[in-house]
């Protein structure tokens, strides 16, 4: 909208009670008319006769954004109207908090009093508005003030029985207390003491004995290297810990064996051990079997340090000798480390069945990760170990913009890899001279750490060495050397890119330790009852906005863990992570707890009440569970997925409907992201667990004459739907849903990974053939772009998309919006981040992101996207102005073609991959009480 009036005509008086245009826009809450008016001149701190200007009036209409407006171009918030309000008299009166907070910071008078004696705060204490209330005080308003009557605000809060406001204005009415709490709120100028040290590996990979080795000084005197050379000798194994620990000081030596027979062996990696955490849930053991014994398992091979999903029987029934007495769940610990600073270290266990819930405790970028092997005589071991852990953090760690030169996210995880091993120390009296050796050679270390450096440098800073650190070792290693040395850098680099704590973090750390003796059997209190808590006990002006930046400080250190309860919209608050990593779930997953188990991982209330006598409601218990995700209500019990161990039934899926429609996909990971989705599984199976009956692996759901089966092969999730022909147009709806209920619930737990929608062939299913065959998303998306509707699988049979997708239904298929139609503009950050990996980098041929510029007709951006050097993705940049510039043309099939025509068929195979086959354009749904969407023909 455009005016052009003379300023005599923007400004004149159109009413009689004076209103000027730009009174009426207010009053109207016309927001563009209003800024027209401003653009042409408009006063706008001309008064009407009631003395009220622009801002009056559209705060006593409650319209927020235009008084923001207004605010912004330099309104007088400190005129009065013909009663002496002010607009923070009326901000404070209607409860405008974000109002009344941008006026205090204007530096403007607060304390101007109305006709009345009345200032902002006697109203905000009048109507009730605690945080205005706060935010009056923080500004320095006079709580002494009096209005008329000779009324502070406290007397007149307590007149109107808001006791919390009276309470509130009576702590801070001695000036020294109020400073005292206003300085709480600033922030300090040095950094956290303190940020977090996170651990993986498998069951015996060392990383206890690691983190001992990082406590213990770094020059230690001869005589306790003796005593501990000694001890060391003649122990059982290097990775059976005390159950007894301190927080700092030297490691914890293995208890002392008088058989000589193990002199030889002392350093071995027992394969019926495992690495122990310092807060194990379950008590150590020390091995004492014979020599010979131990020489017989020295001379097994090496367990499969991770074994594929799902775990097998024995491991859920406690019978698995691995994990018998190992760790599980999520040792933490706050540590000072020598030469390297504080840290809260948590050390995640390797027990497969705990992984499903760790996604609520990574994810942050602001820490450190250390990811540890156990070297052995075999590299690849090594690697796929390594990959199943980065590719664990990479899924879990969701991908920030802008992106970076090839492809590098914002912020980036910073993780080094640790091998461990076992060598000669030289230092021992019972030893050669001759220096430890690893059973790595340096070349094979550097070429496995390029290659890892190569698929993962987008997502993490990766140390670029290979840290080999000998557990045997009395003194500093060169590994461990480089390790502190590691750790120094990446503490000081993350804490000064952090926010400064605030002064209140001292006061609430304090008083979290009183509230934790207060909850020791339960230490969880819900968000709202934390920010009634800071503010009632800590520090009366504390704000939500102070609670939150508190709570995400105290997370930073360790010191508490926020869980979200999306479902229910209550989060909690855990006080003690001890109590949740080690007692709660190291209890859940330990092996004394999986033998009461019942085959279709449904437990009692009586099951976790002995397993927790010290709760008083193990309801609050199950509450935090749920909210884990690991958990559902099915009346009267609580079912576990990851506990079911029971198969499904032979007749689960059974060839007795011929007449049936036949449709299904299998919903894989990203290429290089293998073993990710077994992890996932369960918490599907929680998410659907409403509708569905669960097995181990498997669920089946009944909606009407349809029918579901979702059970996990091997590295997909396989979705199939069967019903009769006249539902046809029912059952993609369903088949659709319970699709993206799968990636949804993938997307949540690891937003990091990218996944493909792999359709199966219906002729196929229909035949009940154990390897149906697939259509790749590449295949599909190819044929949309050839405009034709025959695909072909991968057993070379030609059969119609409408049928494989739509289950023969033309209605439906009429429905869709092709993959290759879709806007680039919707390509996902992970897409975009691949894609600029692949085409940032300098092409010997010129098949690169200059070519692509010339292609797109942005050859007149080349200078302004090169100018950015390498801190941004020139493809990227690109491809988000060919989306702006063209957006009726910048679509998928468009950009494929180009790349079809530069030479570049890996790119396209990749976009192919990445994007979404279809998109439905309405859906005429129903909601039903399963969350299931559906049309009317399904009960």
């Amino acid at each position: 909208m455009s005016i052009k009036l003379c300023d005599e005509e923007i400004n004149a008086k159109l009413q009689k009670d004076g209103d000027s245009a730009l009174h009426i826009a207010a009053i109207r809450g016309h927001l563009e008319c209003l800024e027209s008016l401003l653009e042409n001149g408009a006063q706008v701190d001309l008064q009407n006769q009631s003395g009220q200007t622009a801002l009056h009036m559209a705060l006593s209409r409650g319209h927020v954004d235009i008084a923001i407006l207004l605010l912004g171009r330099g309104c007088n918030s400190a005129i009065q109207d013909q009663n002496g309000d002010t607009p923070l008299h009326l901000a404070a009166e209607k409860g405008f908090f974000t109002i009344a907070q941008t006026i205090c910071q204007l530096n403007i008078p607060i304390d101007i009093q109305n006709s009345q004696g009345l200032s902002p705060l006697h109203v905000a204490a009048r109507f009730g508005s605690i945080e205005i209330v706060r935010c009056l005080c923080l500004a320095g308003a006079n709580v002494h003030l009096k209005t008329n009557d000779g009324m502070t605000a406290e007397i007149v809060a307590l007149a109107q029985e808001h006791k919390h406001i009276a309470v509130l204005l009576g702590k801070v009415k001695q000036e020294k207390e109020r400073q005292k709490f206003v300085e709480q709120l600033t922030t300090l100028d040095i950094p956290l003491n303190r940020i977090k040290l996170k651990v993986f590996g498998s069951q015996d990979a060392g990383k206890t004995r690691l983190i001992q080795a990082l406590q213990r000084p770094s020059s230690a005197s001869s005589l306790n290297s003796l005593v501990e050379s000694v001890s060391r000798r003649f122990s059982g194994s290097l990775f059976l810990s005390s159950s007894s620990t301190t927080q700092t000081g030297p490691p914890l030596s293995s208890s002392v064996h008088s058989n000589k027979g193990n002199q030889n062996n002392d350093c071995a990696f027992s394969s019926s051990t495992s690495d122990e955490g310092i807060h194990s849930a379950t008590s150590s053991t020390s091995s004492t079997s014979s020599s010979a014994i131990n020489s017989q398992q020295q001379q097994l091979p090496p367990p499969n340090r991770h074994k594929t999903w799902p775990y097998s029987n024995n491991t859920i029934s406690g019978n698995n000798k691995e994990f018998k007495n190992g760790q599980q769940g999520i040792d933490i610990q706050n540590m000072s480390f020598t030469e390297c600073g504080e840290f809260s270290v948590w050390n995640f266990s390797g027990h497969e069945p705990s992984h499903i819930c760790y996604d609520h405790f990574v994810g942050n970028t602001d820490c450190v990760h250390l990811v540890v092997t156990r070297c052995s005589d075999d590299p690849q071991d090594e690697y796929k170990e390594l990959l199943y852990w980065l590719n664990f953090l990479k899924g879990r760690v969701t991908p920030t913009e802008p992106i970076g030169h090839c492809g590098l996210m914002a912020r980036r995880a910073v993780v080094a890899i640790v091998g461990t091993f076992c060598g000669t120390d030289s230092s021992s009296p019972f030893s050669p001279s001759s220096p430890s050796q690893p059973p790595i050679t340096l070349n094979e270390a550097e070429a496995m750490m390029k290659t890892l450096k190569m698929r993962f440098e987008t997502h993490f800073e990766i140390h670029p060495q290979l840290l080999l650190v000998d557990l045997s070792a009395q003194s500093d290693c060169k590994g461990l050397k480089e390790l502190r040395n590691f750790l120094v850098k990446s503490r000081e680099s993350i804490l000064q890119r952090l926010q400064r704590p605030l002064r209140l973090l001292d006061p609430a750390l304090l008083f979290l330790e009183q509230l934790r003796e207060k909850y020791s059997q339960f230490p969880c209190v819900t968000w709202n009852y934390f920010t009634y808590l800071i503010p009632s006990e800590v520090n009366p002006l504390a704000s939500d906005g102070h609670c939150r930046q508190l709570i995400q400080q105290l997370q930073l250190i360790g010191e508490v863990v926020y869980l979200r309860d999306e479902c229910k919209e209550l989060d909690y608050i855990v006080i003690s992570p001890e109590w949740l990593g080690t007692h709660l779930l190291g209890t859940l997953f330990s092996n004394q707890f999986a033998q009461t188990n019942r085959t279709n991982g449904r437990l009692m209330f009586e099951d976790f009440a002995a397993a927790f006598p010290e709760v008083a409601d193990t309801g609050d218990l199950l509450q935090i569970m749920e909210t884990l995700q690991i958990c559902s209500l099915v009346e009267p019990d609580f079912e576990f997925p990851a506990f079911i161990t029971c198969n499904p039934p032979i007749d689960i899926w059974q060839p007795n409907r011929p007449q049936f429609l036949y449709a299904g996909l299998r919903i894989k990971p990203a290429r290089g992201m293998e073993q990710t989705m077994q992890a996932i599984f369960p918490r599907i199976q929680v998410s659907m667990r409403k509708s569905m009956q669960d097995f181990q692996g498997c669920s089946k759901m009944l909606s009407g004459k349809m029918e579901a089966l979702v059970r996990l092969i091997g590295d997909s999730v396989e979705v199939q739907i069967r019903g009769p022909s006249s539902m046809s147009n029912s059952a993609i709806y369903f088949l659709e849903d319970l699709t993206n209920l799968v990636e949804q619930t993938a997307a949540e737990v690891a937003p990091g990974i990218s996944t493909e929608r792999h359709f199966l062939s219906p002729k196929h299913l229909k035949e009940h053939r154990t390897n149906p065959a697939s259509f790749t998303p590449e295949v599909i998306m190819e044929m949309q772009l050839n405009e034709s509707l025959i695909i072909e699988n991968s057993d070379g049979e030609q059969e119609e998309f409408t049928d494989v997708v739509c289950f023969g239904s033309t209605e439906v298929a009429g429905l869709l919006s092709l993959g290759i139609d879709i806007s680039v503009a919707q390509l996902q950050p992970c897409t975009r981040s691949e894609l600029a990996a692949l085409l940032d980098p300098s092409d010997p041929m010129g098949r690169d992101w200059s070519i692509l510029a010339v292609r797109l007709n942005l050859a007149e951006a080349l200078p302004s996207v090169d100018s950015t050097g390498q801190s941004l993705s020139r493809t990227d940049q690109l491809l988000a102005e060919w989306a702006i510039t063209t957006a009726g043309s910048a679509s998928i099939g468009r950009l494929a073609t180009i790349l079809s025509e530069m030479g570049r068929d890996d790119v396209k195979q990749l976009l192919f991959r990445r994007v979404p086959l279809y998109l439905f354009n309405s859906t005429p749904q129903i909601i039903t009480e399963n969350n299931i969407v559906n049309n009317n023909e399904i009960i």
